[in-house]
């Protein structure tokens, strides 16, 4: 379903964070110095943007968007003057170069006022409406510290499993019958065997631990609780592996102070000595009800999209293929499919004959040639496609080259670059500004500049 807008007066102030830091390294050659990331597009819009879209609809309109490096940081400055249209009111903030998602709440503590606040990634395209988890964490209570979203993994991102082995690349998270998050654990951290605490097993009524869930790096906080916890632990640096799983241990912290405090809504002072104050106490008399504060597990609806480019393949060749699909996509995109169920921008050329079939993205500018071929593909703004081209399964990004007679199959083309004619690619990787000669003949290759 589209998402509600939220427009509760009393969290209209919660201000919003997107982080856009890392993972150049899995995109290769896409990515350069002018170009991070976060600002590849990602059918007609950089990536950034749906993350900024979801913040839109929740009412969330203070946002700080930080970046890795000052260099990194004046191209997002670029994007938020020129090209984002939308009604936040977002700062740049430049953080060290490789910073991580902690650190970019560390980056802009100073700036932070709000009781909570929305932290997305910046590489997160999703419809889940962050106003009902906003809601969620709200209808907690005053000792919520943070809500915590998670989503079915896609198709093509299923874990891997093998009888007798842990399942590979698995996030562990467990799960009480009341919405509470009772841990979160990373697959690289389990060996064999899954470790539970005594106090979380001796407080709850019931655990359930799925792995076919994956964590939507979409998060509401209550601010100081999490801004102490990052100053406390100076080595924490994820928010995912690290102040997450941490929060959710601490529920079973007893207070030193009392542990029969009542947490005023207004008090900070209380929440805090709840969260920080205590040791752990193995009390089997414990009641199951007795929390020293509230981590929640908000579970993105079947059928909502949500789903991160974190990776070049599958999930940024998969995602923008799925934004292509007409019956999915059209409110992720902001504009609807035309009647051949695929998404051409108005000022496209079109050749003679050339046909675009569905599931497909052309961008704006950009030109078909004569009795060329799209399909299930994605061509960038200004992208040139010439005469007698075949694109399937592809993604051609802003202002690449595809010269005469090409066959270009299953393929990442990155800006700027050229294919010669008459090439045939099959799932291949092309770098930005890379060269590919007349007549090649390449499979599974990644072509770049080779460096030393």
């Amino acid at each position: 379903r589209a998402p509600r807008d939220r427009v509760s007066g009393a969290m209209s102030a919660t201000q919003g964070v997107v982080f856009a830091l890392g993972g150049e390294k899995r995109f290769g050659g896409l990515v350069t110095q002018d170009s991070p990331r976060c600002l590849l597009d990602l059918g007609f819009q950089p990536m950034a943007w749906y993350a900024l879209r979801a913040l839109e609809r929740a009412n969330v309109l203070d946002v700080f968007l930080v970046a890795a490096g000052e260099h990194s940081a004046a191209r997002f400055e670029d994007f938020v003057r020129e090209q984002y249209k939308g009604p936040c009111r977002v700062a740049v903030v430049a953080a060290a170069e490789d910073a991580d998602s902690a650190d970019a709440l560390r980056a802009v503590a100073n700036r932070l006022t709000s009781r909570s606040v929305a932290v997305l990634s910046g590489d997160l395209v999703t419809d889940v409406a962050l106003a009902d988890v906003l809601d969620t964490h709200d209808s907690a209570g005053a000792d919520a510290v943070a809500t915590c979203v998670y989503a079915r993994r896609r198709p093509w991102n299923a874990v891997e499993t093998k009888t007798g082995r842990p399942p590979k690349g698995a996030t562990y998270v467990g799960l009480g019958d009341d919405k509470r998050l009772l841990f979160a654990a990373n697959g690289d951290d389990v060996d064999k065997i899954l470790k539970l605490r005594r106090p979380m097993l001796h407080r709850v009524s019931s655990l359930e631990v799925r792995t076919d869930l994956s964590d939507a790096n979409m998060y509401v906080f209550r601010t100081s609780v999490v801004l102490r916890l990052l100053r406390n632990e100076p080595r924490m640096r994820s928010l995912q592996l690290d102040a997450v799983p941490a929060l959710a241990r601490r529920q079973f912290v007893q207070s030193s102070d009392d542990a029969d405090d009542v947490v005023d809504a207004d008090d900070d002072a209380g929440l805090m000595r709840a969260v920080f104050g205590g040791v752990e106490k193995n009390d089997v008399n414990r009641s199951a009800s007795s929390f020293t504060c509230t981590v929640l597990a908000y579970l993105a609806p079947d059928a909502a999209y949500c789903a991160r480019a974190e990776t070049l393949s599958p999930a940024y060749s998969e995602m923008a293929r799925e934004l292509a699909a007409a019956d999915a996509a059209a409110h992720l995109l902001g504009r609807p499919a035309s009647k051949y169920e695929n998404f051409v921008d108005g000022s496209v050329a079109i050749g003679a004959r050339a046909t675009v079939g569905p599931g497909c993205i052309v961008g704006k500018d950009a030109t078909l040639g004569e009795k060329c071929s799209v399909k299930r593909s994605v061509v960038g703004e200004g992208a040139s496609i010439g005469s007698g081209v075949k694109l399937i399964n592809s993604v051609v990004m802003p202002r690449a080259t595809v010269e005469d007679g090409c066959v270009v199959q299953g393929c990442v083309v990155g800006p700027r670059a050229v294919i010669g004619a008459g090439t045939s690619l099959r799932e291949c990787l092309v770098a930005a500004e890379y060269e590919v000669d007349e007549g090649e003949d390449f499979r599974g290759e990644t072509l770049a500049e080779k460096t030393r």
